[in-house]
């Protein structure tokens, strides 16, 4: 429907779940194109986001779609304690899973409003959080970190080249409270990396701190892991990925769960989106979908 998210690898995603008339977890709902997908192949949908504007758009998208409120259960909540958040459903929903899909992509929803923070496109404040009750903003973050903070910040989550330089200059900026806003940071991340190519200098900067205050690349450790023990025997877990650090956290993750006889991984490398599918949704580029099957016993 118009207005909403296009779901990457929709069709790969149906294809590695193999739906069928039982519950699915989708752990990061978003706009619920995965979702509504598995439903209409005969699936029900346990749907988590941490975000609750994301859930109450989905509602709304539900009905809209004629979809009967015994087709899918919403809960808000982060998917590292997806134990206690599955749990709460368990007087309606059957406690073993039959796969799992993790899209860590960032929503249309959270980008296109200026008021989260997420996007260096709209000005708004400094604040990224995905869950609106944690209490560390990316404000906080770049006012209350030290150079050598700042540093390691940018480098370790952002992998960015030019992180000393934009520390130092972040520090002096502050100084003098020029670093309040979105815009402001962005343009100071333009001046002092420049120009090159069609990826904004400002990306992995934004990345770094979206990461940091939402704890994002422990929280997708922790929650591989409660998957992997939520979900029935002979299912799938699938997460896409959109930058390096996730996916390299994913890798890693099914190796180990393998070498342990876990499992298997089903994608010895990543399923990348085609040409076609990029041409016609640009944030699909950097998206890399792995699968992990558990053995059955």
């Amino acid at each position: 429907m118009e207005g909403y998210h296009s779901s990457v690898l929709l069709d790969e995603v149906i294809d590695a779940l193999g739906v069928k008339d039982t519950w699915y977890l989708d752990c990061t709902l978003g706009d619920a194109g995965h979702s509504i997908e598995i439903i209409k192949r005969g699936g029900r949908i346990i749907g988590i986001d941490v975000d609750p504007q994301a859930l109450e758009r989905v509602r709304k998208r539900f009905e809209q779609e004629g979809i009967g409120k015994d087709k899918y259960r919403l809960v808000q909540g982060n998917f590292r304690d997806l134990k206690n958040l599955i749990s709460s459903q368990a007087d309606t929903v059957d406690l073993k899973i039959a796969g799992a899909i993790f899209d860590l992509g960032v929503s249309s929803l959270q980008l296109e409003s200026s008021e989260r923070g997420f996007s260096f496109m709209k000005e708004g404040p400094l604040d990224m959080r995905m869950d609106p009750t944690l209490g560390v903003r990316a404000l906080d973050l770049i006012t209350i970190g030290g150079r050598k903070e700042l540093y390691e910040l940018f480098r370790n989550l952002g992998e960015e080249k030019y992180s000393k330089r934009l520390a130092d200059a972040l520090v002096r900026a502050r100084e003098i409270g020029k670093i309040q806003t979105t815009k402001d940071l962005a343009d100071l991340a333009e001046r002092i990396i420049g120009r090159s190519g069609k990826i904004h200098p400002a990306t992995k900067v934004f990345q770094a701190l979206r990461i940091a205050v939402n704890d994002e690349l422990e929280a997708l450790k922790e929650g591989l892991e409660k998957t992997k023990d939520l979900i029935r025997k002979d299912s799938c877990i699938v997460v896409i990925s959109f930058h390096s650090l996730e996916d390299r956290i994913v890798k890693v993750t099914f190796r180990e769960w393998e070498d342990k006889r876990i499992g298997e991984v089903l994608t010895k490398k990543p399923i990348v989106p085609s040409q076609d599918e990029v041409e016609e949704n640009p944030r699909s580029r950097s998206a890399k979908m792995r699968i992990f099957r558990v053995f059955g016993e």
